[in-house]
């Protein structure tokens, strides 16, 4: 197989906020954005994520006040990252073994990018195959989760492009 950089197929773009951040303006953020998480940053290096499902576990399910909660305070810490000349197939393989669906692409510490599970698939359905465990690769469904779309809280979220987008929303973008 050809090997090919993440750089190739990273977004560069990538959305960000600080620790010192309320969940409720990362929130709009995202929701603004359309993405499904941001990349928490300290001087452009990379220390942490916050997704959708921590903001609804963290914080929606245990009713606190979005704007009193500080992104530092629920992100997750432990940050996998993967530098912008590895190969793609290297990529697959960090996110199926540590389970995640993004990877911050840096380039010596410095945020250069992510790339999703999503990208992946999208530039190469045959990775699927190649990686030992490709449940991450795959089309998954949530239980219940923040609609990217719509915004709602809803039951059965599939991942359509990158996104976690509900029946409805699923419906109405295909």
């Amino acid at each position: 197989m050809k090997t090919v950089p993440v750089k190739e197929i990273m977004t560069e773009n990538v959305v960000t906020c600080t620790p010192n951040t309320n969940v409720a303006k990362a929130a709009k953020l995202m929701t603004e954005k359309g993405v499904g998480c941001v990349v928490v940053t300290r001087n452009r290096k990379p220390i942490g994520i916050l997704t959708e499902q921590d903001i609804l576990t963290k914080v929606v399910s245990a009713d606190l006040k979005a704007s009193r909660v500080k992104v530092g305070d629920i992100m997750s810490k432990r940050l996998i990252t993967i530098e912008a000349d590895s190969d793609v197939l290297e990529a697959a393989k960090l996110m199926t073994r540590h389970k995640i669906r993004r990877l911050p692409v840096v380039r010596n510490g410095v945020l250069a990018g992510i790339v999703t599970a999503s990208d992946i698939a999208s530039f190469s359905p045959d990775i699927a195959e190649t990686v030992e465990h490709h449940e991450v690769l795959r089309i998954e469904e949530m239980e219940r989760s923040v609609c990217e779309v719509c915004g709602e809280v809803k039951e059965g979220l599939r991942e359509i492009n990158g996104r976690w987008v509900c029946e409805d929303c699923a419906e109405s973008q295909g």
